[in-house]
């Protein structure tokens, strides 16, 4: 059976939950929830860099094999354009991951500001 007053009792102990977080100084849950959470790369990151240096790899790796079908110098281009694939898969990754650190960077000052 429902209590007349009810809503007055979910008051009351709100009431003095708050007063004994506060006196333990604990956090209260629903101040900033936003604050409480670190800023985080974006999800799917570390697939992206995986992708970024198997796709430069493959496609060097394709077109020195292409070139070198076509010239008949099999495996000189091949091998030239794999290794360029390679560093550039490379240099594409680490691009990646230098624009999502700053962007987090970026996040924290932000936090950092907004609280002063």
């Amino acid at each position: 059976m429902a209590r007349e007053g009810g809503k007055q009792d979910f008051n009351d102990f709100d009431a003095r939950l708050r007063r004994l977080r506060a006196e333990a100084r604990l956090p209260d849950p629903d101040a900033e929830p936003e604050q409480a959470r670190p800023p985080r790369m974006v999800g799917g990151a570390g697939a992206q860099v995986g992708i970024e240096l198997v796709a430069g790899v493959i496609g060097g790796a394709l077109m020195g094999y292409g070139l070198d079908s076509w010239f008949g110098t099999w495996p000189i281009l091949f091998l030239i354009m794999f290794f360029l694939g390679s560093a550039a898969g490379m240099l594409n990754a680490y691009r990646y991951i230098r624009r999502a650190s700053e962007q987090v960077e970026h996040e924290i000052r932000q936090r950092k500001e907004s609280q002063r």
